[in-house]
C-alpha cells in the first residue's frame, strides 16, 4: 500500500481535469497550477521542460494562448480517453484527448496526449510529464482552420444563431435552459459501482507473464532484426497504432511494415541501429485487460559507450493465450530525428578517432621497424 488511497488520488485527478479545462477556457492558468506543488516538474516533451508552479504556468499560458499562426487558444476541452492510477507509487497515468473548439460544422478534431501525474498529498500532483506527437497537432490545427474558414464563408448569409431562432420559432417551443444532470440523482450508485469487481476476463498473474513474453520477443527481435520474433507475441489478426505510422492491421502486415521502417540503413536513416527496446516502468490494468508501458528506444552503441534513445509509451491490450491483440503507440517523432542526428555524429567522431589511432599506431610500428637492427 502506498501513503494515499486510490480515492483521494482519483478525486485530485478530477479536479484536475475541471481546472485544466476552465483554465484552457478563460485563460487563466493559475487555475491548472493550483493543482500543483510549489517545486513541481512539469516535462513537456516538445517545450522543455520547467521547475516550479510559477514557471509552469507562465509557460503554459504562453504556448497555449498564442493566437498567431497557431491558435492553441481553441485547443480547450481535455476529455479523458482511459486512465489508470497505480496506488502504491501515487501514479496517475492518463490518456486525455485534446480537443479543438467546434470549428462552426461540429467536426471533432483531437489528438491523445499521454499524461503522467504524480500525486504529493493535500490534492495536489508534484510530477506532470506529457508525451505527443506534434506532427499530429501541427495538422490538427491546420484541418481546424480550414473548418473555421469555410464555416466562415458560409455564415456570409443566414448566421446559425438566426437559422436555429428560426427553427424553434417555427417549431412553437418553449425550450427553456437546457439542465444538467443532478449529481444527487446518481450518488445512491456510488455503492454498487464500488462494490463491483475490478478484475476482468484473466488473472493479473496471465497478463503480466504475457507481457513478460511480449518484451522477450520484443529484445530478440531487435537484436536479430527478425521481426518475426515479435509477430509470436501477438494475435494472427492484431491491430497496431502507431502515432506516426497509423494504423497497420493483422500479424503480417504489423512485422512487415515494421521490418520496412527498421531495415533502413542509407546514411541519412540508419533505422537498423534502433535496436533495444527495454522497459522504463509498467502497469497492469486488470480490469481493462491491459497494460500500460514505457518503452526506451535505444539506439545501438557507437563505439564510445554513449546512450541514444527515446521514450516511447504503448497500451498492450491482451487477447488470451498469452498473446496481445491491440498494442497503441505514442512519442514524439521530433525526438527521433534528433537521437539519430546525434547517434550519427557520435558514431562519426568515433570512427574518425579510431582511424588517426590507428594511424598513430601504424606509423609508431614503422618507426619502430625502423630502428630495429637488421639480422
Amino acid at each position: 500500500m502506498g501513503r494515499f488511497s486510490k480515492q483521494e488520488i482519483e478525486a485530485a485527478f478530477k479536479r484536475y481535469q475541471v481546472q485544466g479545462r476552465d483554465a484552457a477556457r478563460s485563460g487563466d492558468w493559475a487555475r491548472w497550477g493550483e493543482m500543483f506543488t510549489e517545486d513541481v516538474t512539469y516535462i513537456e516533451h516538445q517545450v522543455g521542460e520547467w521547475g516550479g508552479r510559477a514557471a509552469a504556468v507562465r509557460e503554459m499560458a504562453a504556448l497555449m494562448h498564442q493566437s498567431e499562426g497557431t491558435p492553441w487558444v481553441w485547443v480547450n476541452q481535455y476529455p479523458v480517453k482511459s486512465y489508470i492510477v497505480d496506488e502504491d507509487r501515487g501514479w496517475v497515468w492518463s490518456q486525455i484527448w485534446n480537443r479543438m473548439e467546434d470549428p462552426g460544422d461540429g467536426t471533432v478534431l483531437q489528438e491523445n496526449c499521454l499524461t503522467m501525474l504524480r500525486y504529493d498529498g493535500d490534492g495536489l500532483f508534484n510530477y506532470e510529464e506529457d508525451l505527443y506527437n506534434p506532427h499530429a497537432y501541427v495538422k490538427m490545427v491546420e484541418n481546424w482552420v480550414a473548418h473555421h474558414d469555410a464555416c466562415q464563408r458560409e455564415s456570409d448569409g443566414p448566421t446559425r444563431e438566426a437559422r436555429a431562432a428560426a427553427a424553434r420559432v417555427f417549431a412553437d417551443l418553449e425550450t427553456g435552459e437546457p439542465s444538467e444532470p443532478s449529481p444527487e440523482v446518481f450518488a445512491r450508485y456510488a455503492d454498487d459501482r464500488a462494490a463491483l469487481s475490478p478484475r476482468g476476463r484473466f488473472p493479473r498473474e496471465e497478463i503480466e507473464e504475457a507481457f513478460d513474453h511480449y518484451r522477450r520477443q520484443l529484445a530478440h527481435a531487435g537484436k536479430t532484426r527478425d521481426w518475426r520474433h515479435l509477430g509470436a507475441a501477438i494475435t494472427k489478426d492484431a491491430t497496431w497504432i502507431d502515432c506516426a505510422l497509423g494504423h497497420l492491421g493483422k500479424r503480417e502486415g504489423i512485422v512487415r511494415e515494421i521490418e520496412k521502417r527498421l531495415h533502413r540503413v542509407d546514411d541519412d536513416a540508419p533505422w537498423v541501429q534502433l535496436c533495444r527496446f527495454p522497459v522504463s516502468e509498467f502497469i497492469i490494468d486488470e480490469a481493462n485487460e491491459s497494460v500500460w508501458a514505457f518503452f526506451w528506444a535505444r539506439f545501438a552503441d557507437p563505439g564510445d559507450g554513449s546512450r541514444h534513445e527515446c521514450k516511447v509509451f504503448a497500451e498492450l491490450t491482451y487477447g488470451g493465450d498469452g498473446l496481445f491483440k491491440v498494442i497503441e503507440t505514442l512519442y514524439n517523432p521530433n525526438h527521433f530525428e534528433r537521437t539519430i542526428e546525434q547517434w550519427k555524429a557520435a558514431k562519426l567522431a568515433y570512427d574518425e578517432r579510431r582511424e588517426r589511432r590507428a594511424k598513430r599506431l601504424a606509423e609508431r610500428e614503422a618507426t619502430a621497424r625502423k630502428l630495429t637492427p637488421n639480422d
